[in-house]
């Protein structure tokens, strides 16, 4: 037991490397490259063709315009960023640090790889998943940045909401639409009260 003692006080008195911060500048630089990343892998920075492509699908009637899109991510982005900033910038101890920023790295890969999916690909079904999985993280998310702190928890609420209300959205449309990339016709075709429901 001595030499336990001993040990943890010679432990104490080593120098402890502090953590370093994330800088504003620097969150700020992320969300530009995340941003223009996305946009890259959609193949054009126009949004012409994806309105386009967006508008000839079968939709529910819920659907948003889309132009709604880009507010709707920009604020989206800079919940997440300011998010994750806090969450690094968090004492190492902070509740679930560790699968929080796992699943910060899930969704900026989700994020990036969404419009060439979508866009590129033009697969519904992978649209779907896509939609659903980053929905399942972030209310994940959220419900574990809660036990640590009330305001991170917040900066995933937008993300949440937004994504599982997507997420309704992307699977009728996968139900509804053919899927060039896997090479499947639409699985039903709207009758009787679901014409109703079709924009």
């Amino acid at each position: 037991m001595k030499t336990k003692s001993l040990s943890e006080k010679l432990l104490r008195k080593l120098p402890v490397k502090p953590q370093r911060k994330v800088r504003r500048w620097e969150a700020c630089l992320f969300f530009v490259v995340i941003t223009v990343a996305g946009r890259l892998t959609a193949g054009s920075f126009t949004t012409d063709s994806q309105r386009k492509q967006y508008g000839k699908e079968v939709k529910p009637v819920w659907s948003p315009p889309g132009w709604l899109f880009g507010p709707a991510w920009t604020i989206n982005n800079i919940c997440q960023v300011w998010g994750a900033t806090r969450l690094l910038n968090s004492r190492r101890n902070f509740p679930h640090r560790q699968e929080l920023l796992q699943l910060q790295g899930i969704h900026w890969l989700i994020f990036v790889t969404f419009s060439y999916v979508y866009f590129r690909k033009r697969s519904p079904i992978l649209t779907a998943i896509w939609t659903q999985g980053d929905a399942l993280i972030a209310l994940r998310s959220m419900l574990l940045a809660k036990e640590g702190n009330k305001k991170l928890a917040l900066s995933y609420l937008p993300l949440t909401l937004w994504t599982w209300f997507a997420s309704s959205i992307s699977l009728f449309q996968a139900l509804y639409n053919p899927d060039p990339l896997l090479n499947t016709d639409s699985s039903l075709k709207p009758k009787g009260v679901m014409k109703q429901l079709v924009e």
